[in-house]
């Protein structure tokens, strides 16, 4: 079974409750029958000739966009939760590690990237951002370099020295202490009421830490393999994944000739067959 839902309204953990309940419904009642009656009526809207036209141009708009939008998946079973837990680091750190690790293969840089934290401990929470690129992992891929790979005990440490910023950045993100959302609230309202933009969001450093190559989510269940969205940049990925007890997967959009997914699974493979050993 596949669900597509539009992003706006709500999130992908609220949109997974609801595919959890349906895939429990389906293996506890494997027919659903026919309903007599009920208030069910076909809605016929009458719609202008410029209504009709803008609609037409949207979805052409939106043709040419998905019909560029292509899929790469991996499915890596020489690790899981219960293998990481053993090392003592957390599984989304190492995922995320593995993302910056690939890309560093990859194009030999390190870019802006993302992950949403959920901010549901506040009403009307929706979420924070946890910047996975950080001193740690940067170290962590230049060490796991095959051109110069660092000993085993450094992996070793480097791995956990990830795990704890990570697992850091992803509670006080939670808890309403990131940076994103302030900043992007700051630019809005300054924006709204003063009209000239502050130097801090014309710098570009500022452009660049919000131009995201690697946007990146999860959503773990066991009705659901795994969940994915396209690239929110031109030559970047929508990378999404999702980490069981016994194996890991993940899938990239990108859009070619941007970008290449072929290459980056194909380098995310190689890198956790390398952490596979640690």
């Amino acid at each position: 079974m596949r669900y597509h839902f539009e992003h706006s309204w709500g999130d992908g953990v609220s949109v997974l409750r609801y595919f959890d309940e349906i895939y429990e419904d389906s293996i506890l009642r494997h027919h659903v029958g026919t309903v007599e009656g009920g208030n069910l009526a076909k809605l016929d809207p009458v719609l202008s000739p410029n209504l009709l036209q803008a609609v037409e141009k949207a979805r052409n708009d939106f043709d040419k966009v998905k019909n560029s939008l292509t899929l790469d998946y991996m499915r890596f079973e020489g690790f899981g939760k219960k293998d990481l837990k053993k090392l003592k680091v957390g599984p989304d750190s190492i995922c995320q590690l593995a993302f910056q690790m690939a890309n560093w293969r990859f194009k030999r840089e390190f870019v802006g990237s993302y992950e949403p934290s959920s901010t549901a401990a506040f009403k009307f929470g929706r979420t924070e951002t946890i910047r996975p690129c950080t001193k740690e992992t940067t170290a962590c891929s230049i060490a796991f370099d095959k051109e110069n790979p660092a000993k085993l005990d450094e992996m070793s440490e480097l791995l956990r020295a990830c795990s704890k910023k990570h697992n850091k950045l992803t509670r006080e993100a939670s808890m309403g202490q990131g940076f994103d959302r302030h900043l992007f609230a700051l630019e809005f309202l300054n924006g709204k009421l003063n009209g000239a933009p502050l130097p801090i969001f014309e710098d570009p450093g500022y452009a660049k830490l919000n131009y995201i190559v690697l946007s990146t989510a999860t959503l773990t269940s066991p009705a659901l393999e795994v969940a994915g969205f396209a690239a929110v940049v031109p030559d970047g990925f929508g990378i999404g994944y999702s980490m069981f007890d016994d194996w890991f997967v993940a899938q990239a959009a990108y859009y070619p000739p941007h970008n290449d997914g072929t290459e980056f699974i194909k380098e995310l493979t190689g890198v956790c067959e390398d952490l596979s050993l640690c």
